[in-house]
């Protein structure tokens, strides 16, 4: 058997249960972060209305000089000293003049006074934030969105959201893409509970990772801790953004407006005009923002201050040292390392600013839709809470200890990469290290705090605590025997503890798990639509009520029979009749599991549609199927396996004849597996080991295979998907095939079940290996060749019906296998595989079959004359009855 889909499969727990407590335990600040961006990406058009008055004139006929301009401001302001100029870049926009006011603002904003460059009027004054030249209201949203208004603490919340937010799309995407939905686009809710939820979670998600993925990069940038390893790495790359050097006057070039406070001379604000002049013959392009000299400086700073497309950041130092202005230091962008101008660019988009409107509604689009999808994942928490108390108000989250399934060097290399991943952003390790340490933590007190609960009847103990108490088990054994020999039944715990008994309370159905016993049954019933006696028909309410009634009555009395009890008396019984009972009387419970499910009809007839799973359709019919109608399909079903075939069939009389008045029976199928006595697995009737590629029982692999867990509704969750074949072999025609072409067919060696590519019986085929004829050892066409990586789990029977006596029963008896007398045209051999298999998701099942029709050489000597599918719910708890979170959901 592989180790690649077991790997997998385990390293998906961990995978879900960091989604899940990122998303529980981040999405606050996620959430947070989310709707002030929104707020953000809003504020530009609401910025533009509020201060149209301001950054807007009429258009005159000749403009002011930038000297005159400033002079308007001074006269209006004289305690102001002027730092830069911002002059007008259109028609009708008036001019920026920054200046020092003497506020210390939290966000080191400086104050800015507009001028109409037409009339002189000083139209008003304002505040200028950062690159962006935002006003108060996005300043304030802007400062919000960074930090809560809290200072530096309070950016400690979005870089723990910006760290995180990566880790949970990345997440999401992996653990959605691994789930191989059709419908990965989008989002096609059907159903109810969970499964609606999920299936606009996952889409929509979908579509925000990449979006995700560069807004946690690019707000990294802003940060305090992760910021500086950004720093660091651009430093290292030669990435970081070239400046130029101003002489005097201070450092000009700071990022974010804050331009030195230091008073400009008279003089400097005169030779404005001329420095403009010469900017824009240096091909200075777009809005501009000239910063002058303080004192007795001499050297302006001209920048370019377009964050759109095109993006224009080119910077120039005009020196007027020798009277007239001239380039002494330029730094353009279109030179600037390429990583550098990247970074300049998505910066500018993260901020809404490269794109303009259009980028905007973008950002404010993906902000919505992230907060829709935290919110469907805290509803999908609660969908997720346990199903026996529904008071609960939030879901359990997945389990620990996965990690422990993976080998020692996947697990080094997942604590290689946490370790690095920790030092790049330093708030998401120490998250993350608080995390498992609490985790751990909580898992040893829990341990310790009370004994291992009772799961399907075994103790859910961890190999070394197993270890650790087997000695001491060895030695009170046989007095812990005695005890409960002697003790006098009390109900489904110490009816677990006797021997042949199966517990039938627990989280998840029995005959699934178990190890199967030596005899099944197969029954199918069809919900009775008209009332028994009257023969009126009955609406869905009422075919409802018949049907928990009806699981309420099954549940009660399959509990009984198998742990060895009667069971209570049915509604039909009266004290003279027949009791069922009797049949299997004196008989030990042989190991009974009595197990149901739900086919689609159920739902429909019964008005559940809104509750009922998302993947439950009937299955097609195949290529090379015969169905015959009578051994296919059900709205219910029974599966009683036992090691007893008395104590399965009188199991079977007891649950038929409760179901009277509310189903009819449909089919009934029995079967046989007898276990070789090496211990080894089963055999069919052709004679090959069957179940050699099924996962370990209670492994990951096997979870994941079978049980039922993202995007169905929540009372569904510890349930599967049963496919139910009555598979026909044609064992006259493979009797004559050489034991080499049997070998061949299936693409193992009979007698040992070993691939014929080598190895062992679990082994996984080494689809490489050629053989002495240098062709492939195991051929395309082999069985296993086609099936081996079907993510199911099989338990079938073999059953052996002999030969028919009425040909009308059979699908092909003109024509199957009359071969040199082995059998008779009129009476065909009717043997075969009862073939079960739980999955998942039942598309494994047809995606499997499917490829067999198309390509599998086992084909030609197997029929399939019977087909269902039914959903198994989960466990019933102790007292209550199967499909109880149904009818409360």
């Amino acid at each position: 058997m592989s180790n690649r889909p077991k790997f997998w499969a385990a390293l998906r727990q961990p995978l879900l249960r960091l989604h899940f407590y990122a998303g529980v335990l981040i999405a606050p600040f996620l959430l947070v972060s989310a709707v002030t961006g929104l707020a953000y990406a809003l504020s530009y058009p609401v910025e533009d209305a509020l201060y149209s008055d301001l950054r807007t004139v009429d258009v005159g006929e000749e403009r002011l000089s930038l000297a005159d301009q400033v002079d308007a401001v001074t006269a209006a302001h004289p305690d102001w000293p002027v730092t830069a100029v911002r002059p007008a870049a259109e028609a009708d926009a008036s001019t920026g003049v920054l200046v020092d006011d003497g506020v210390d603002r939290e966000s080191g904003a400086v104050a800015v006074v507009y001028v109409d460059p037409y009339t002189g009027e000083v139209l008003g004054e304002s505040t200028s934030y950062g690159s962006s030249q935002a006003g108060p209201v996005r300043e304030w949203i802007s400062t919000l969105h960074r930090s809560l208004h809290l200072g530096d603490p309070g950016r400690l919340y979005s870089e723990l959201a910006a760290s995180w937010l990566w880790v949970v799309a990345l997440g999401g995407l992996v653990l959605w893409v691994s789930r191989k939905r059709r419908s990965l686009l989008v989002p096609r809710p059907s159903g109810a509970g969970r499964s609606r939820t999920l299936a606009w979670h996952g889409p929509v998600g979908f579509w925000l990772v990449a979006v995700l993925l560069f807004l946690s990069v690019t707000g990294l940038t802003w940060s305090k801790y992760a910021g500086e390893r950004v720093t660091e790495l651009r430093q290292a790359l030669d990435w970081t953004t070239p400046s130029v050097t101003v002489d005097a006057g201070g450092d000009h070039s700071g990022h974010g407006g804050h331009e030195s406070s230091a008073t400009a001379s008279p003089f400097a604000v005169t030779l404005l005009d001329s420095v403009h002049e010469t900017a824009l013959d240096a091909d200075m392009n777009g809005p501009l923002q000239i910063t002058l000299p303080s004192g007795s400086g001499t050297q302006y700073l001209v920048a370019e201050t377009r964050r759109s497309l095109p993006v224009e950041q080119d910077q120039l130092v005009v020196d007027t040292a020798s009277g007239a202005p001239e380039v002494v230091e330029e730094s353009r962008f279109a030179e600037w390392p390429f990583m550098a101008q990247v970074t300049n660019v998505f910066i500018a988009a993260h901020m809404g600013l490269l794109f303009g409107l259009a980028n905007q509604l973008l950002l404010a689009a993906v902000m919505i839709a992230l907060v829709c999808v935290i919110v469907w994942g805290y509803r999908m928490w609660w969908q997720r809470r346990p199903l026996r108390s529904q008071r609960a108000l939030v879901g359990r989250p997945y389990p620990r200890g996965s990690l422990r399934r993976l080998p020692w060097p996947a697990v080094a290399v997942i604590v290689a990469v946490a370790a690095g991943v920790g030092w790049c952003f330093p708030l998401l390790g120490i998250s993350l290290a608080a995390f498992v340490v609490v985790d751990v933590l909580v898992g040893v007190w829990q341990r310790f705090r009370k004994p291992p609960r009772e799961h399907q009847g075994e103790p859910q103990l961890s190999r070394r605590t197993a270890l650790a108490g087997a000695t001491i088990s060895a030695a009170v054994g046989a007095g812990v025997g005695m005890a409960i020999a002697s003790s006098q039944s009390d109900g489904g715990e110490a009816a677990a503890e006797a021997p042949g008994v199966e517990p039938f309370f627990g989280d998840r159905q029995g005959g699934i798990e178990t190890p199967a016993q030596q005899h099944a049954l197969f029954a199918s019933f069809t919900l009775s639509d008209t009332e028994l006696g009257t023969g009126e028909a009955l609406d869905a309410a009422a075919i409802a009520a018949n049907l928990r009634t009806l699981l309420q009555d099954w549940s009660a009395a399959a509990a009984a029979l198998a742990a060895g009890e009667a069971p209570p008396k049915a509604a039909i019984d009266g004290d003279d009749q027949f009791d069922a009972e009797a049949v299997s009387a004196g008989l030990d419970p042989a190991r009974l599991t009595v197990t149901f499910g739900l086919g689609p009809g159920a739902f429909a007839k019964a008005g559940l549609e809104a509750a009922q799973p998302s993947k439950l359709v009937e299955l097609p019919e195949f290529a090379g199927d015969k169905l015959n109608p009578a051994w296919s399909g059900g709205d219910l079903l029974v599966q009683i396996c036992g090691d007893d075939q008395q104590v399965v069939s009188g199991a079977f009389l007891e649950l038929r004849k409760r179901a009277v008045a509310a189903a009819k029976l449909g089919w009934v199928q029995q079967g046989f597996s007898s276990r070789p006595s090496d211990g080894g697995t089963p055999r069919n009737l052709m004679g090959f080991k069957d179940g050699s590629a099924n996962p370990e029982t209670g492994s990951a692999e096997f979870d994941a295979r079978v049980w039922a867990v993202d995007g169905e509704p929540s009372w569904f969750e510890g349930g599967t998907y049963l496919v139910f074949r009555k598979i026909r072999m044609r064992l006259p025609d493979w009797s004559m095939l050489s034991a080499e072409d049997q070998n061949l067919t299936f693409g193992r060696e009979r007698d040992s079940g070993v691939p014929l590519s080598g190895g062992g019986e679990f082994d996984h085929p080494d689809f490489e290996v050629l053989d002495a004829s240098g062709l492939p050892a195991v051929p395309a066409d082999a069985h296993i060749a086609v099936v081996h990586d079907a993510p199911m789990v099989r338990r079938g029977y073999n059953y052996d019906y002999g030969f028919l006596t009425q040909g009308d029963v059979s699908s092909d008896e003109a024509e199957d296998g009359h071969l040199d007398g082995h059998m008779h045209a009129a009476h065909p051999y009717d043997a075969g595989l009862l073939f079960v298999s739980f999955q998942a998701d039942p598309q494994a099942f047809i995606d499997a079959q499917e490829k067999m029709a198309a390509s599998d050489r086992l084909s030609e000597f197997i029929t399939a004359e019977g087909s269902a599918v039914f959903v198994l719910p989960p466990g019933a708890p102790e007292g209550g009855y199967v499909g109880q979170g149904l009818f409360g959901a």
